[in-house]
């Protein structure tokens, strides 16, 4: 009996195997990657749709992203755009150093038109001559990424668009949005929330930038790689600052405060090198957490105006940062909450 049922185990499990093992040789069969008209496409033949990118070796001044195409007899409908590699993320995208290959759609590319139903995704980055985007449904510009695109014109922002683009070393585009767009204006290619209270997006090229007083909040990664900027003014009116809002600014070296700041969010400084010192308000009492780690933070000098912290993470602080307080009872609270440094009362 243990002999029979053994056998029909082994051959119960023979079947599953089999069955399950064909449906996904048999999708790994319809997938597959092609290059029509200078783009790839990865299609797919069960779904009849396909994605498409410009990561090819040999690029063109101008391309189409058609919603359709077809190949060895059949139409696939084009569902995703992505400017390079899906892969990579926005920060491995916007290298500093990186250098597009002679050839190559972001060396040669100078006008692209994205087809109406295509959806846009990862970030395009170092199309050193792409000047005009041409969205055949103007609301593709969608929550849209642009950086290092020198000679890059214009953004428009229609009326149904919810989700802001962002743009960085960007120098000459000129970035607009629909009056009737209710969510959204964008004032000197600064993008707000349509009553001014959010700061979204600064593509600004000032070195010196003043945040406007209508401003009670800034959005996660708002000032985030913008490295034209050398001093950030917070006016009292700002009330929260988002997580990274100052991240990876190259050339940062100085930031005012709001006076209205009661907490500090993630990662605040992440990446800034040039900014070696910073004076924290005394409304400050949560600091979320680390202003970008030991590897990432560079700051020297803190200063903590706080009669009182509820709750820090300082845990991730350089060692090597002085911290200046205003009682022993903060210097406890710095100590408590992870801080290895020397923390001196003033």
């Amino acid at each position: 009996m243990k002999k029979q049922l053994k056998a029909i185990s082994a051959c119960l499990l023979s079947a599953l195997l089999a069955t399950t093992a064909f449906p996904f040789s048999k999708v790994e069969a319809k997938s597959k990657w092609v290059e029509i008209n200078g783009v790839n496409y990865e299609i797919n033949r069960m779904t009849g749709e396909c994605e498409a990118s410009l990561n090819v070796t040999q690029g063109k001044s101008e391309v189409t992203i058609p919603n359709k195409v077809s190949y060895q007899g059949d139409t696939y409908k084009v569902t995703f755009f992505s400017w390079d590699d899906w892969e990579q993320d926005w920060k491995e995208e916007t290298s500093r150093t990186y250098k597009p290959a002679a050839g190559s759609y972001q060396a040669v590319l100078e006008k692209i038109t994205i087809a109406k139903g295509v959806r846009v995704s990862e970030p395009a980055c170092h199309y050193q001559k792409l000047k005009t985007i041409i969205f055949e449904d103007p609301a593709g510009v969608s929550g849209t990424e642009f950086y290092d695109c020198p000679q890059l014109q214009s953004l428009y922002i229609p009326k149904k668009v919810k989700y802001w683009p962002t743009v960085r070393k960007c120098p000459k585009v000129k970035i607009t949005a629909s009056s009737a767009n209710p969510y959204l204006k964008v004032i000197n290619n600064d993008i707000y929330s349509k009553n001014g209270k959010v700061l979204y997006s600064v593509a600004s090229t000032k070195t010196k930038y003043k945040v406007k007083k209508s401003v009670k909040e800034i959005e996660d990664g708002a000032f985030y790689k913008n490295d034209s900027i050398k001093s950030i003014y917070l006016p009292d009116s700002i009330k929260e600052i988002g997580e990274e809002a100052f991240g990876d600014m190259e050339n940062l070296q100085s930031i005012r405060f709001s006076r209205s700041i009661s907490e500090l969010d993630y990662a605040m400084f992440n990446k800034c090198k040039k900014l070696k010192t910073v004076k924290l308000p005394k409304r400050i009492q949560t600091i979320r957490g680390n202003f970008g780690g030991k590897k990432n933070c560079y700051l020297k000098k803190i200063y903590i105006n706080a009669v009182n912290l509820k709750k820090s993470n300082l845990k991730s602080l350089p060692k090597k940062c002085k911290v200046y307080v205003k009682s022993k009872n903060v210097k406890n609270q710095v100590k408590k909450a992870g801080f290895k440094g020397k923390v001196i009362i003033r």
